[in-house]
């Protein structure tokens, strides 16, 4: 995929449709990533009224949420997985579904739901891999237009089913050595968009902070270490300046690696040109220490404090 290295201005349509967003100064994401059946059974015990109230308490304006990713395991059910891959309902898509009852603890409380998914199927599962066309292997595999067309089938599912419930996308792992292109791109945008126009999407091109295609709305921005990197506005070549980081030692993790004072200084100056922050954080996973999903204290302590640093600034 070649740099894109123009200098795009955002479009009318941008605009009206991170307005949202950028108003939304900081969110949460969370990587509730089953990887057998046992975690599976993880899927009926979440608690998402829990999860909502602690959200709600930490001042996060929006929640991005995993769909699924490696394993195979997904946590919400699509008939269009089933069918491509031969598998049963309930086998690895969960009959449960999730999101559907995110969105619906979480628009009380006036938080937004967005969705993420990688580029591609598990690539910890040969038999999907071999059902979609790819290689089989553990790694991420080469993809072209005519594998995005089926995948896109499958995103289709998920987005006519929630609407304009999910008010944002989020992939990953669109890398250009897999030969992500903007073509590809185009056709997920298009999958997102069907159930929802307004729905902002982005393409993960791995850790850096780059307009990456001409469909994306926002910088999906993963970064390990985001203190260096501040926007000079609130726009990337076209794109709204996003950042996506962790708030423990790694994806997931439920600890904190840095001090309160640190974010918060770091969040001014990315709120002063009007940027965008997301925080992953760690859910609970054991099912002797509930509520499933939860998040550790410390870390949405740490959350709250950052989001009320913001908003006195602000006022």
């Amino acid at each position: 995929m070649k740099k894109n290295t123009m200098n795009y201005k955002p479009s009318e349509d941008c605009l009206t449709k991170t307005d949202w967003f950028r108003d939304s100064r900081i969110g949460a994401f969370m990587h509730f990533l089953p990887g057998d059946t046992d975690g599976a059974t993880m899927v009926e015990r979440f608690d998402v009224n829990a999860l909502a109230e602690q959200l709600e308490r930490m001042g996060a304006k929006y929640f991005i949420f995993t769909l699924g990713q490696n394993s195979g395991y997904f946590n919400a059910p699509n008939a269009v997985y089933d069918r491509i891959t031969g598998y049963k309902p309930g086998e690895r898509c969960a009959k449960r579904d999730l999101p559907l009852e995110l969105f619906r603890s979480l628009s009380v409380k006036g938080i937004r739901l967005m969705l993420y998914l990688p580029c591609q199927t598990p690539n910890r599962d040969p038999k999907v891999q071999r059902a979609f066309g790819l290689s089989q292997g553990p790694k991420d595999q080469p993809i072209s237009p005519a594998f995005a067309e089926l995948w896109a089938e499958v995103i289709r599912e998920w987005s006519k089913r929630y609407g304009d419930k999910v008010s944002g996308w989020w992939f990953d792992g669109g890398y250009e050595h897999i030969h992500f292109s903007e073509e590809i791109a185009c056709i997920y945008a298009d999958a997102v968009k069907c159930g929802n126009a307004n729905a902002i999407v982005t393409f993960n091109p791995g850790v850096k902070l780059i307009r990456y295609t001409q469909a994306e709305d926002y910088t999906a921005g993963e970064l390990a270490d985001p203190f260096d990197v501040v926007p000079t506005s609130r726009w990337l070549n076209g794109s709204q300046w996003h950042v996506l980081t962790y708030m423990g030692k790694t994806w997931g993790a439920r600890d904190v690696r840095y001090s309160t004072e640190l974010w918060c200084q770091w969040a001014l100056k990315v709120m002063s040109r009007e940027g965008v922050i997301t925080l992953d954080v760690g859910p609970g996973m054991n099912p002797e220490i509930p509520p499933i999903g939860s998040i550790d204290n410390k870390q949405a302590e740490q959350f709250r404090s950052i989001a009320q640093h913001i908003e006195s600034a602000e006022q």
